[in-house]
């Protein structure tokens, strides 16, 4: 659930239905369809909500300009169900496209949002978590079925800053396992964070703040499909497409 305006939410929603289908895509590929079909595809999010959204601002822009995007796992999506689905429900709306089966792991530390989303699952195996957000990713990748992906959307009121950010990337990318992480386009802290992760962060930026998103793990090779894309969906969003690069460290040369 991303904890921003409208314009934000489908920022992030876009990459998140971009990065998912093509890790599905490639994860099918390389299994085959018929063993795929038969392996979940196991999808965690760290601060679920309770999985069904007011229509964001911006989303009829978004709508009528279908036709101008390269990548159109965000609509697809959206054809599918009633109501504007949160970040899980869109990732098993996709994931259901693509013929994938869904293993959706559901977390929230506020059980009035948990008790919502035993109301809005849709289809797949969906299971309901309620604990710290870095306590259940932990829990969750020390299972013997790793997660295929994990969305990370911190709250802004976190006391603990991006610190704990920056340990989920550092822990998923030894793991290899693909990820995103959202962050407020304008928080200070931001850029030493996406320093210390190696990351490009991709953000929309607007008077109001803005959202960003960074991609790893190997999620990160959907970036050259969605480029034309963003610059694209940002103005019909209010805003503008910057992307914010990892600056080097004195004395290193390049940066991953």
């Amino acid at each position: 659930m991303v904890r921003d305006d409208g314009p934000g939410v489908l920022w992030v929603q876009f990459l998140l239905a971009a990065a998912l289908a093509r890790a599905a895509a490639a994860r099918r590929g390389s299994a085959g369809d018929a063993e795929a079909a038969d392996i979940p595809f196991c999808f965690a999010d760290t601060h679920a909500g309770g999985g069904r959204l007011a229509p964001p601002d911006g989303l009829a822009a978004v709508l009528a300009a279908r036709d101008s995007f390269g990548v159109d796992a965000l609509h697809a999506a959206l054809d599918q169900g009633a109501g504007h689905p949160g970040s899980w429900v869109l990732a098993g709306r996709v994931l259901e496209r693509i013929g994938l089966a869904a293993e959706i792991d559901v977390n929230d530390i506020d059980p009035a949002q948990i008790a919502l989303a035993q109301g809005h699952r849709e289809g797949g195996w969906v299971r309901l978590w309620s604990h710290d957000w870095f306590r259940f990713l932990r829990a969750r990748v020390a299972l013997p079925r790793r997660p295929d992906f994990v969305f990370i959307d911190p709250p802004p009121d976190d006391p603990r800053g991006p610190g704990y950010a920056i340990d989920a990337a550092i822990l998923l990318e030894t793991l290899t396992i693909p990820y995103m992480i959202t962050y407020p386009a304008a928080e200070a802290d931001a850029q030493a964070a996406i320093d210390q992760i190696g990351r490009l962060g991709l953000e929309l930026r607007r008077a109001e703040g803005g959202q960003g998103a960074l991609l790893g793990g190997g999620a990160e090779t959907v970036v050259l499909d969605v480029l034309g894309d963003l610059g694209r969906l940002a103005p019909l969003l209010g805003g503008q497409f910057r992307p914010r690069m990892p600056r080097p460290a004195a004395g290193d040369d390049y940066c991953i």
